[in-house]
């Protein structure tokens, strides 16, 4: 079972709670009272003199953008489609290329249209007094240089940009599966049993591929056997 099933799962949950008049779709007022108790409505071009605040005002002026990008009939609220797209948009094809825009507004700090392995790394400074960089930076420099960057030119585009902010969940998931069965398969046929699951219970419960044991009560759990 996929990272992407469960979260299309939470999606129809929120709705039916966003979906404050049953109406079958949620405006941006319903969700701002769902989100904060009440209806907000900052002006876009009025900076706020309070940082805390004004922080608050860039990301909500982001949720709104999101927002409206979901909403591909321009009614008035989302449906159940849009809203799965609004809370998730790197599932959602038609949202590909307002995920690159905003991971580039975010990252690509002089507006070249690419991210630097500098822009990349974000407010790291090495320390002047340490002879090299910390182990975590190595790590992303290695990911930079390795993983995103398959043209090699020190930057990257759009499509490589893709990969980094949204990562293979699937391929992530398959990992932690297998090794969930090479851990609890009892009797080295590949699959788990409902008892190897229960005599292996701890670690079932603290895996990301079984989305730390919620799997145990969906239904459809015991038809995709790990």
């Amino acid at each position: 079972m996929s990272f992407k099933h469960y979260a299309m799962q939470e999606a129809k949950q929120q709705f039916i709670e966003y979906d404050k008049n049953s109406d079958g779709s949620v405006s941006w007022d319903e969700y701002n009272i769902q989100m904060y108790d009440r209806v907000i409505d900052f002006d876009e071009n009025t900076p706020l003199d309070d940082a805390e605040e004004e922080s608050f005002r860039q990301l909500h002026l982001k949720d709104k953008k999101r927002f409206e990008k979901a909403n591909q009939d321009s009614l008035h609220g989302l449906s159940l489609e849009e809203f799965i797209a609004f809370e998730h948009p790197e599932e959602v094809d038609y949202m590909t290329e307002f995920v690159i825009e905003e991971a580039l507004e975010e990252h690509d700090k002089n507006g070249d249209g690419f991210v630097s392995l500098e822009e990349f790394l974000g407010d790291y400074r090495r320390d002047p007094a340490a002879n090299e960089d910390p182990e975590w930076i190595l790590v992303e420099k290695d990911r930079f240089l390795n993983d995103y960057d398959k043209d090699a030119d020190g930057r990257l585009d759009p499509q490589e940009l893709l990969s980094w902010v949204v990562p293979n969940n699937q391929g992530i998931a398959q990992e932690e599966a297998l090794h969930l069965i090479d851990e609890m398969d009892l009797n080295s046929d590949r699959k788990l049993s409902e008892a190897e699951i229960l005599e292996n219970q701890d670690l079932f419960l603290t895996s990301e591929a079984t989305d730390y044991g919620r799997q145990l009560h969906d239904e459809y759990f015991y038809h995709d056997e790990l």
